[in-house]
């Protein structure tokens, strides 16, 4: 008997009805508990009413004279448990006037009974009477109360108050708890006996037809299972039938998995695939070798954290069939951006991704964007002075012969440069492919600055700004003449725009370890602090640019890239209604 109750184990099974079993008596508990106590405190709230209508038919009329406490003290009675009928007479001041619990001579000390204080008399004043259950301040006894007023059309003649102990748990115990008890074991023990004897037959057949399991998976022969179960006996039939094409179908996946390796390992894509738990089942060195550095391993689900969005890829295939998303980060030092297309396999709930490398495609896109921003901003320049020269020639200016020789020819040398500029424009889009190489030349800084000075000449005079150019004339720096011409064009432009009328740009340079500076200084509105890092963003613009001049944020973004693809190294210095000074380097070799 010993070895018969060892050998049983408890299954999930029947561990999983006994805790069934209990959720559902307790579920019947909480019913009936909650109708318990809502049916014994309304039977006694009936109770303490029907007492409070005989107390109150046998105390006399309200008068000062009489001393209530005597006569509630005569109309006080005991229950078979000894529970004592507690009576409170309230006059229409809230004042208590009588009370069982109470002496008379500390009547007094009692606070008023108001509607705010109890509740039972609020619920006496709105309805027939008013009920509640509560702890008393006097006897420190969980009560229940009932109130009602003496005369309903009358608060002047005071209010009878009632109460008793309410004790619930006695009835609920006697009729409910111990009778649920032996129901409960009851159910326990018959459950019990039932379920493991059926399990001990059911487990005992089911460990045959496992090993006859395992036994067809190695190929050996199946064991015969002599069950009184038909359904056992025709599924052991089936696991004989299952084992003899185990070993053609294992031979064949294990053909078709090889023919498949090859041809995902063969393709320009990576391919990985995973469970239904989300961890790679397989993998295409194509895949391992386009994330670089951030590596994942078979067997295990994505880890790392920036590869974390294929995660939430595969969250939506649980929903949707296929899905698609681009993912962006750094591989080996350089931006790469890959589209990741994702669909799942109905048949066997594994989730199939494809990895296509689109960072040049991005690149593209990128480079038109930024060559439409550019040449939009650019041509606001030439066109302005354009337009200036126009409107003075326009105003009757062009009657001067002097006059409109000078504003004509600043026309022509603006049109021609914004020819140039969208050329220009054009040729370092190539240069962002490869396709052309920037023309390295010496030149001399003081002649170029000149020459931008002659081509804005309107817009100094519109704006009556000095334009000074200290850069020594023997000074010459090796780089390329448009990507120089137009940083500086750039950085002039801006000086323009935010110096206030009358006020002076200065250009100068000097030697620092082996670069040369070329500095322009204006005394403009300055850059606040906070902006100072973040000007060469391509659309950024400070608050006090905003606030004082129009512009797309597009010009320093250019001077930046300019100056980093020519070696050249751009930094600014500023200071609030100062002026700001931009220092372009370039190396002197």
């Amino acid at each position: 008997m010993f070895n018969f109750l060892a050998s049983i184990k408890i299954s999930r099974v029947f561990l999983l009805s006994i805790l069934f079993l209990t959720f559902i008596i307790f579920i019947v508990v909480t019913i009936f508990s909650t109708f318990i106590y809502n049916n014994s405190r309304l039977q006694q709230v009936e109770s303490l009413y029907i007492q409070a209508q005989s107390i109150n038919k046998l105390l006399p009329q309200y008068d000062e004279t009489i001393s209530f406490d005597a006569y509630v003290d005569n109309l006080s009675i005991q229950d078979s448990k000894f529970n004592e009928l507690r009576v409170t007479i309230i006059d229409e001041n809230w004042n208590v006037i009588g009370d069982t619990s109470v002496d008379s001579q500390n009547l007094y000390l009692l606070d008023k009974h108001t509607p705010e204080t109890r509740i039972e008399i609020e619920g006496a004043l709105n309805n027939t009477y008013g009920s509640t259950i509560r702890t008393s301040e006097s006897t420190g006894l969980d009560l229940i109360y009932v109130a009602i007023l003496r005369d309903p059309n009358n608060i002047e003649k005071g209010i009878v108050r009632v109460a008793l102990p309410f004790d619930i748990w006695d009835s609920f115990f006697n009729f409910f708890i111990y009778p649920f008890l032996v129901l409960f074991f009851l159910v326990i023990a018959s459950s019990s006996f039932l379920s493991l004897n059926v399990e001990y037959t059911l487990r005992r057949d089911l460990d045959t037809l496992l090993k006859s399991t395992r036994k067809a998976i190695k190929g050996q022969n199946t064991l015969e299972l002599n069950s009184g179960d038909r359904q056992l006996s025709i599924l052991s039939d089936a696991v004989k039938q299952i084992a003899q094409k185990l070993n053609e179908e294992v031979e064949q996946a294990i053909k078709q998995r090889t023919e498949f390796g090859t041809v995902l390992d063969s393709m320009n894509q990576g391919v990985l695939i995973f469970n239904k738990s989300q961890k790679v089942r397989f993998s295409n060195d194509i895949a391992l070798e386009m994330f670089g550095k951030h590596q994942f391993f078979l067997k295990e689900k994505i880890a790392v954290k920036q590869l974390l969005p294929i995660n939430k890829l595969l969250k939506k295939l649980k929903k949707s069939s296929s899905e698609e998303i681009e993912l962006s980060m750094e591989v080996k030092k350089q931006e790469k951006h890959f589209l990741i297309s994702g669909s799942k396999m109905e048949s066997t709930n594994e989730y199939i991704l494809v990895i296509s490398d689109i960072s040049s495609l991005r690149k593209l896109e990128n480079l038109r964007k930024n060559l439409i921003s550019d040449i939009s901003h650019e041509i606001k320049t030439p066109v302005s002075v354009i337009r200036a020269g126009s409107e003075t020639l326009h105003s009757g200016s062009i009657k001067d012969p002097d006059i409109a020789s000078k504003f004509t020819k600043s026309i022509l040398d603006n049109s021609e440069r914004l020819s140039e500029m969208i050329e220009d424009l054009l040729e370092l889009e190539k240069i962002e492919f490869g396709g052309l190489v920037l023309k390295r030349e010496k030149l001399s800084p003081h002649k170029e600055i000149n020459k931008i000075l002659s081509t804005i000449d309107a817009l100094l005079v519109k704006k009556k700004l000095i334009v000074e150019n200290f850069i020594a004339e023997d000074i010459q720096i090796k780089t390329d003449k448009e990507s120089f011409r137009s940083i500086f064009s750039n950085l002039l432009n801006n000086a323009i725009k935010y110096s206030p009328t009358d006020s002076k740009i200065t250009f100068n340079a000097f030697l620092e370890k082996n670069n040369i500076v070329i500095t322009i200084k204006d005394n403009g509105y300055g850059i606040e602090k906070n902006s100072i890092q973040r000007i060469f963003e391509r659309f950024y613009r400070s608050s006090k640019a905003r606030a004082h001049t129009k512009g797309t944020g597009l010009g320093l973004a250019l001077v930046k890239q300019l100056s980093t693809r020519i070696g050249a190294h751009v930094e600014v210095k500023s200071k609030i209604n100062i002026g700001s000074e931009f220092f372009v380097s370039f190396p002197d070799k």
